[in-house]
Order: structure tokens, then sequence, then C-alpha cells
């Protein structure tokens, strides 16, 4: 019975202090215009997945702040562009890749860690 209290009290205590939380935010709560949407940390950090909306309601971007990888989106719902980044600066790193309406590749675009192009091939036109 001691060691059953005890795991249950371990579990408690390593559950409260890895604790994370829902955050929502709107442009009208009343409408229920959803700006943004993800977990925080225990310190009141982004995690994991948020997905960011326009006023609309249409989605935006999402970025998944455990990776630093982002996807924007075009109104319609289609892959406008993605790829990793550094947060503090906004730099671009790795990889972009963009896409036009119909879904197809326009450019990928390859930046070093100090946001210097290393390559960039253009497939299509818009």
């Amino acid at each position: 019975m001691k060691k059953t209290i005890l795991f249950l009290v371990t579990i408690l205590f390593f559950n409260s202090t890895n604790a994370q939380e829902q955050n929502e935010n709107y442009y009208n709560l009343a409408k229920g215009n959803v700006k943004e949407v993800g977990e925080i940390d225990k310190n009141g950090f982004p995690i994991g997945e948020w997905k960011y909306y326009v006023e609309s309601g249409a989605l935006d971007y999402t970025i998944n702040w455990d990776t630093n990888f982002s996807t924007t989106y075009y109104l319609t719902g289609g892959i406008k562009e993605k790829g990793t980044f550094i947060p503090d600066t906004g730099v671009h790193i790795g990889e972009w890749i963009s896409y036009n309406k119909n879904g197809e590749i326009i450019t990928k675009i390859t930046y070093d860690k100090n946001d210097n192009l290393i390559s960039d091939k253009h497939t299509q036109k818009e």
C-alpha cells in the first residue's frame, strides 16, 4: 500500500511540474473568432504546434515551436510556403519551399544558419 501511495504521489508531482496549458486567443470572443491556438509550458512559452488565423477564420499559418517549422497558407487553405526558422530573429534556415495556389512547387530555396542563400531553384511561374 505504501508503494502505491508513493507511486501516485510521484506521478502527481511529475504531472504538476510538467504542466502544459491550452491557450486560445480571440479577435472577438463573443463571435468566437479565434486568433491563435496552442499549448504553453509552465513558464508561459509556446510548445508544440500553434495555429494562427486571420480575422475571417481562415488558417493563416502554423508553427511547431519544438522544431521551429512554419507553414503559411493561402486563404483557400492550400500551402503557400513552408520551412524552418530561428525564433529570436526570424532568420530562415534550411530549405524553404513555396507553392502556387494549385499546390505546385514554385521555388526551393536553401539558407544557411545566417540567412545566407545557398541555393535557389525556381521550378515554375506563379
